[in-house]
């Protein structure tokens, strides 16, 4: 049975290992994106926007401190150019795209503009399904501009997500969280009062010195708040700067809850957001709706053990997967906005592809609690001493169309997830999982 909790957790498979160069690797990504597909898999289409006001300390993702409107122009400009390249290629001309989802960094920064001029982009150069799913994300202080809402539910978003992280005002004061709860109150409102379908937010556990007593403190104000959704995430430690790392090691700062608090924490969540009225709807995904955003299905393959839905990345360190590949944008904005106004793809990073593709669908089933036997296949790429493992520790049960995670198993998904990769996959997981302990502090977008 499982001990130690894996302290990554993926979103993107298979992982990300070569750069994109002339040769065979850039050659793969040029070939996928340059083959018509007679019928396009479902697809996600993701718009990165990396700028923020503020720096939280345990923000992990590639964001970029700025101002200006004319900062944003330059860079709405290019995304939109990005669109009309990638339009282009034969691989995405045809495919309809079942949402769109714009993440950040915060993408409610932009001037409202600048907002109408990326969703017309989409519309021009995308085919939309009629029902698509848009999703927009944003940190509640811009967020809450009635004009920015205003706009968004005039072109159909209906998800809005946001993040909230905690209640407690000394945690928030810790992280240097900027935005009040006051702010939080106000982006609720405005937004209930436009009548937006899907309002979400980001919640986190496993907070220095956190106990159970204190996180019920933040599920009764959830329960006080009623939001639509919540995606309520463990804190990750790794990208804490060296000096607060520090600070936990002196005790000026309490430490990191241990594995059994952990555990503790996890099974009173999943506990008492269901009291609340919430559906366990995926790993971490808690929704009064009853099942898993679109944004969250897709990217994550298409659920019960499916691989084959893809996804379109724009923007800056956008990362996106077609045919078999992952693959991530660059980082440098600078470098972003100089290659899409030479009419160049801003590729920086691909995967190599899987030997069993649906090895991916494997690698998701923890994330939606389930595998259906209809993808076998899937359930075969897993290692067979693994499968028996988690069937003797009571991780899965079987049912007539299903393989399920119990409670138990829904503790344990990252070290599921890994242990579902192929063997070449575990080793670049080894090697990030080596620089991530080496670099405090490290931003590294999602894995």
């Amino acid at each position: 049975m499982y001990s130690d909790l894996h302290p990554v957790t993926y979103y993107f498979y298979p992982l990300l290992q070569g750069d994109y160069a002339p040769g065979s690797h850039q050659g793969l990504l040029d070939a996928i994106l340059d083959t018509e597909v007679p019928k396009p898999a479902e697809s996600l289409l993701y718009i990165h926007i990396p700028y923020c006001h503020d720096l939280c300390q345990f923000c992990p993702f590639h964001i970029k401190i700025a101002n200006g409107e004319d900062v944003y122009a330059r860079y709405t400009d290019s995304l939109c150019k990005e669109m009309e390249l990638l339009a282009r290629r034969p691989a995405i001309a045809q495919r309809t795209f079942s949402a769109v989802y714009f993440g950040g960094g915060s993408p409610s920064i932009l001037p409202v503009p600048q907002v109408r001029k990326l969703l017309e982009s989409i519309h021009r150069c995308f085919k939309l399904a009629p029902d698509a799913e848009l999703s927009f994300e944003g940190e509640p202080r811009t967020l809450s501009n009635p004009e920015l809402l205003e706009l968004l539910k005039a072109w159909k978003v209906s998800r809005l997500s946001f993040g909230l992280q905690t209640y407690d005002e000394v945690q928030r004061q810790r992280f240097r969280i900027v935005a009040t709860l006051k702010d939080v109150e106000r982006v609720t409102e405005n937004a209930r009062r436009l009548g937006f379908h899907d309002i979400n937010v980001d919640m986190m556990y496993d907070l220095p010195g956190q106990n159970i007593t204190r996180l019920n403190d933040d599920l009764a104000a959830l329960r006080a708040a009623d939001f639509d959704s919540v995606d309520y995430y463990n804190l990750h430690y790794y990208a804490f700067p060296k000096k607060f790392r520090a600070a936990m090691d002196t005790g000026e700062i309490p430490p990191k809850p241990g594995v059994d608090m952990h555990m503790a924490m996890n099974e009173h969540i999943r506990w008492r957001m269901r009291e609340l009225g919430y559906n366990a709807v995926a790993d971490q995904v808690f929704s009064k709706h009853g099942k898993v955003c679109e944004y969250f299905r897709l990217l994550w393959g298409g659920g019960d053990g499916d691989h084959a839905a893809e996804t379109v990345a724009v923007g800056s360190s956008a990362r996106g997967y077609l045919q078999g590949v992952s693959y991530m944008n660059t980082g440098e904005v600078n470098t972003y906005t100089n290659l899409v106004g030479q009419g160049v793809l801003p590729v920086a990073k691909l995967s190599g592809a899987l030997a069993r593709p649906e090895n991916r669908g494997a690698v998701f089933m923890p994330k939606f609690f389930r595998i259906a036997k209809r993808h076998q296949a899937a359930i075969d790429s897993i290692p067979a001493d693994v499968w028996q493992a988690w069937q003797e520790w009571g991780l899965i049960y079987e049912t007539p169309d299903t393989w399920e995670l119990s409670e138990t198993g829904k503790q344990w998904t990252t070290n599921m997830m890994l242990d579902a990769f192929d063997a070449t996959q575990r080793q670049a997981a080894g090697v990030s999982l080596n620089a991530l302990e080496k670099k405090p502090g490290v931003r590294t977008g999602t894995f």
